[in-house]
């Protein structure tokens, strides 16, 4: 993916192995937008989404889930998570999100 997102001109992406040191990078460096895995080690995507809205440096972040579920739809965005994308994606699909949850500007 972060080739993808390298492509669609967001050259500054940061990647982690898991979720635990997704917030870590996170807290050390706020980012403009965060993309997670629902299933990622260590701390899973929503378990992620839910710390983040929890941190007052974070919680403003837009957030955006993907999954291999529809049912996790309602979940995610119930808890927060700006848009929730269904694997398999395309980059088409996953740039008209980065249009919609992006602030203008960034």
């Amino acid at each position: 993916m972060g080739i993808v997102l390298k492509g669609m001109c967001h050259a500054d992406t940061m990647l982690a192995s898991n979720g635990r040191e997704a917030l870590t990078l996170l807290k050390r460096r706020p980012a403009d937008l965060i993309i997670s895995a629902w299933s990622i080690p260590e701390m899973d995507g929503l378990e992620l989404l839910n710390a983040c809205k929890e941190d007052p440096a974070l919680k403003d972040i837009p957030f955006a889930l993907m999954g291999d579920r529809h049912k996790q739809t309602i979940t995610a965005l119930e808890a927060g998570a700006d848009a929730y994308l269904v694997k398999p994606f395309s980059p088409e699909e996953l740039q008209e999100v980065l249009r919609k949850v992006t602030p203008p500007g960034h």
